[in-house]
């Protein structure tokens, strides 16, 4: 069952992010949004897309299930790249695109929102970089694009959420609103930029990406490597373990 829903309709497309029961991303949801937004760019019917999830949550992180793509370095750089590859898609989706944060942003969702040009997100919405709980070691490049540089910091060392509200303080969300209008506010800006020129538009995101380029391929890579970094001590697998099993984890003193 797919779960990326695409609707096209008066210029806007509308992509929404539907894995009940809480929008995990999986390695089939990273390759079905990378072709999804690949698939975009090559549409001329489009002017701005936007991304939502589906439900109470935008999306909730890597699929538990899944952890062990992170436990070796063969798996892990595999994977890393098909991570890698879905978030660019979104960044570099030649249209604007507009994130409605309809619920918690956790880890990889957090990056996905990242990748937004611009972000309308629920009351009450959370946005964690939570991999130090589990282990991973990334998403920061992206999380980035959304708050500054210490903010980045605490999100990183801590893995504790920020609420919309918060990141609204500092510029890295337009716009906050109840959760029931998340959609509807996000559709009212989209017809907005729709009035403008299509290739316009084009144009704007190509120059925008170029010019505030801030070497996310680099970070990325930079990711990788700490977190292969990590994997030979107790304290990686642990972190992952204790999470899954919802317990304290018990780390090595050193």
């Amino acid at each position: 069952m797919s779960a990326c829903k695409v609707e096209v309709k008066d210029y806007i497309c509308t992509v929404t992010i539907d894995r009940p029961p809480a929008n995990a991303t999986s390695k089939e949801t990273y390759d079905e949004i990378r072709d999804t937004f690949y698939a975009l760019d090559r549409r001329e019917d489009i002017k701005v897309v936007i991304l939502t999830g589906a439900g109470k949550i935008f999306m909730a992180g890597n699929e538990l299930s899944e952890f062990g793509e992170f436990m070796e370095p063969s798996k892990c750089t595999v994977h890393y790249d098909r991570i890698r590859n879905a978030y660019l898609a979104v960044k570099n989706c030649r249209y604007p695109v507009i994130g409605a944060i309809n619920g918690s942003a956790a880890g990889a969702g957090c990056a996905f929102a990242g990748c937004c040009d611009v972000l309308i997100a629920a009351q009450g919405a959370k946005f964690a970089l939570s991999e130090i709980k589990v282990g991973i070691i990334g998403a920061d490049g992206y999380a980035s694009l959304m708050v500054p540089e210490k903010v980045l910091r605490y999100m990183a060392f801590s893995g504790n959420p920020l609420l919309a509200e918060q990141i609204a303080q500092w510029g890295g969300i337009w716009k906050v609103v109840p959760r029931e209008q998340v959609l509807e506010e996000a559709q009212k800006l989209a017809a907005e930029f729709a009035q403008n020129a299509r290739r316009a538009l084009i144009l704007w995101k190509q120059c925008l990406n170029e010019n505030y380029e801030h070497e996310l391929p680099k970070k990325f890579n930079n990711n990788l490597q700490a977190t292969i970094a990590y994997q030979p001590y107790h304290d990686f697998k642990e972190a992952s373990t204790a999470f899954i099993e919802k317990r304290v984890p018990e780390y090595d003193e050193q």
